[in-house]
């Protein structure tokens, strides 16, 4: 394959993925069909296949876009994690749940129908769980608190915090809320309180020398 054949080959595997989310979040992965995804995107059914065999195969694809995505989003916190740095990384990835919604929606259906997808999601869910203890740990270290909750204590503040905030916009829209970045501050404002009480820092000035 020439360089120029696998650019257009990515890119056209980037626009199916887009619109494969566009349409997800709209109707739910179960009324979208290959054939009606292809008109969606003005290509035969067969080019569709030759990219993505399956709707499970674009789901996993979908997926991996998403974990590339969460990952920019915690290198933020290399530098010098604070509380305002986990205010942005968690706005960060509110708005990333509202644009993949649907997977959120329907995760635990997705992953019972899917075992690879399920196996990469629960290699994730911990990956991100261990870091989030970690973070949580090193900014509570640095503020002068937890010394008094025990690792066990820390990771059950990670859970919760975890569950918040995967089923917070699910939540919002059962109560027939709108989703807008009013939604979304809330959210992120609801997770600063749970985890401010084993942090007590703002800005880096307040860090010890």
């Amino acid at each position: 394959m020439t360089h120029q054949a696998y650019k257009t080959s990515q890119q056209t595997q980037t626009r199916i993925l887009q619109k494969a989310v566009e349409l997800f979040n709209l109707h739910g992965t179960a009324m979208v069909s290959l054939n009606g995804l292809a008109g969606a995107l003005e290509m035969s059914t067969g080019n569709l296949q030759y990219h993505y065999r399956s709707k499970e195969a674009i789901i996993f694809s979908i997926y991996e876009l998403m974990f590339s995505e969460y990952e920019l989003n915690y290198a933020g916190l290399n530098s010098f994690p604070d509380i305002e740095n986990l205010r942005t990384i968690l706005r960060l990835n509110f708005e990333l749940i509202w644009k993949y919604r649907f997977f959120y929606r329907e995760y635990a259906t997705l992953l019972r129908n899917d075992e690879q997808l399920c196996e990469r999601f629960r290699k994730v869910q911990e990956q991100r769980i261990a870091e989030q203890e970690g973070l949580i740990k090193l900014l509570a270290s640095r503020g002068g608190g937890p010394d008094r909750f025990d690792p066990a204590e820390a990771k059950n503040v990670v859970l919760i915090g975890w569950v918040l905030a995967n089923t917070w916009l699910s939540f919002i829209e059962s109560t027939g809320r709108k989703i807008d970045s009013t939604v979304l501050e809330e959210a992120v404002e609801m997770l600063l309180l749970h985890y401010k009480p084993y942090l007590r820092i703002t800005t880096q000035a307040d860090v010890p020398a």
